[in-house]
């Protein structure tokens, strides 16, 4: 370490350091300058140790949705395309095989066979959402490492999915599309039977025998609406709300759960659990559906359009995008093949 000169020293090298009145250097520390050197070495900005704390943070590449209500009407019924975005509407066509026997004989004319043509109609429903971003806006982004533009485009395929998911399930109100909650052609809906605690209908008051019984019950409202096209052994699809679909596992004193005595029955069960289920003036419901009936399926949904990208158009200072959608609801074609129970929550 370099030793410091003295005052003497630096006098030989040429510095001649000296107090006012030609006295040494230390004369100018005293009591009446104490203030002045104070103030040389006083701090021009605020007193700051530290960095700034956004720049010690930790950002984490990851990126967390929020959620939404999950959309579930395809695992019930099977999506189809039928025409194109320019079509007006949708025809199905139902054949009824008609006629009758009668007794042979050499001379005789009776006995008639025919076919009865019934053409149902769906409308189809086009809807779209609109993507916006400023120049401005996107650069301010890209500071944050944010791809804005992807991120709206992203959100317009969501919004048009969540929506389609519930036209599936209520159709389009004013229009000839309905969904498989509310098509007006489903048989009536009926009850829970009265077995709970103190006559209650609401499984929450119910053991699971008397759970499994209102299941039956249902099944069997299904079995007398096929007429026979349907059994135990048939393809089910049993839709419940979420929270219902807790109340399956609730046990008898055996360690036998409603889903076990279900299992056990039916040869070829799905359960569902769909949240719109729950979403009823009259309580929650549940839906027992069968499955294709003579090769063909109790229901689809319908769409032409999935999802349409327009153009990219560029204004003074921003970018607009049209994404197009299409809907003709669910579609029923075999009304008989779905029971309804409603109120059991």
């Amino acid at each position: 370490m370099a030793k410091r000169p003295s005052f003497n020293e630096l006098r030989a090298l040429g510095f001649h350091l000296q107090a006012p009145g030609g006295l040494p250097p230390r004369a100018w520390i005293d009591p009446g300058s104490l203030d002045s050197l104070a103030h040389d070495a006083a701090l021009v900005t605020v007193p700051n140790a530290a960095v700034p704390a956004e720049l010690l943070a930790y950002y984490d590449p990851r990126i967390i949705d929020v959620l939404t209500r999950p959309r579930k009407a395809r695992e019930i019924f099977n999506e189809v395309q039928k025409g194109d975005w320019t079509t007006p509407y949708a025809k199905f066509r139902m054949n009824e095989l008609t006629g009758s026997t009668q007794p042979y004989t050499d001379y005789g004319q009776s006995g008639t066979a025919g076919v009865n043509y019934n053409w149902i109609n769906r409308q189809q429903y086009v809807f779209q959402a609109l993507v916006e971003y400023g120049d401005l806006e996107e650069a301010v982004s890209a500071g944050a490492r944010i791809q804005l533009a992807a991120d709206k485009q992203r959100a317009a395929a969501h919004v048009i999915d969540e929506d389609s998911n519930l036209f599936y399930l209520f159709g389009v109100r004013g229009l000839d599309i309905y969904g498989l909650l509310n098509d007006p052609s489903l048989p009536a809906a009926n009850s829970p039977l009265p077995s709970g605690a103190g006559g209650s209908p609401l499984w929450a008051d119910k053991e699971t025998q008397q759970i499994y019984e209102d299941i039956l019950a249902l099944f069997e409202q299904l079995v007398l609406q096929g007429d026979g096209w349907i059994d135990q052994h048939s393809a089910l699809t049993l839709v419940i709300a979420p929270a219902s679909a807790v109340l399956l596992g609730k046990a008898s004193i055996y360690n036998v759960s409603v889903q076990d005595m279900l299992t056990k029955y039916f040869s070829s069960l799905k359960i569902v659990t769909l949240p719109e289920m729950a979403d009823d003036n009259a309580g929650e419901s549940i839906m027992l559906i069968a499955g294709d009936m003579a090769g063909n399926p109790v229901g689809e949904l319908g769409y032409s359009d999935k999802l349409r990208a327009g153009r990219i158009v560029p204004d003074v200072s921003s970018f607009r995008q049209k994404w197009t959608s299409t809907t003709y609801g669910a579609i029923i074609y075999y009304p008989f093949a779905i029971a309804t129970m409603r109120g059991i929550r």
